[in-house]
């Protein structure tokens, strides 16, 4: 739900949650429900720069966006390493242009993931919409598979 009625709500998580499960399946007998019910309000994502003198950022910590999509933990893996490989391929002439490609393939990866999640996570759609969104989130995660892909061909890279 949008974060205004999120907060609006927010006193009574069960009762809302019950309500909003109401609402979504009418004809739904909930039981007796979850022990403890806890909510995420949601908050805007972030790209930070991805490195500095002696310290880099991988997953959340240099990119974060809403979890609704549960690709958080693929931007983490997919970070760390692609950050491992362009430490491992560099010397210490060539660090900072490592790193700095480093920033420039996870920017790359993230953006339009990030904004269609953003999108997605502001539940300002109908489901028309929600019925383009959701395809296209798919195919933006198409050249991340794709470059994930290729670090096990080294030679398809250049592709």
């Amino acid at each position: 739900m949008p974060t205004a009625r999120f907060d609006a709500l927010r006193g009574d998580l069960e009762g809302a949650y019950r309500a909003l499960l109401a609402e979504a399946a009418p004809d739904l007998d909930p039981g007796p429900g979850p022990l403890r019910v806890r909510g995420f309000p949601g908050v805007p994502g972030h790209v930070r720069r991805a490195s500095g003198p002696g310290w880099a950022l991988v997953g959340d910590a240099g990119y974060f966006k809403d979890p609704l999509t549960a690709h958080g933990i693929t931007d983490a893996l997919r970070d760390a390493e692609l950050l491992a490989r362009a430490l491992l391929g560099s010397t210490e002439r060539t660090r900072d242009a490592a790193l700095r490609d480093y920033q420039h393939t996870r920017d790359r990866l993230s953006a339009d993931l990030a904004a269609l999640t953003e999108r997605i996570a502001s539940y300002r759609w109908d489901l028309a919409e929600l019925r383009e969104l959701l395809p296209a989130l798919s195919a933006a995660m198409r050249p991340e598979v794709e470059a994930l892909r290729a670090l096990d061909h080294p030679t398809d890279r250049a592709a």
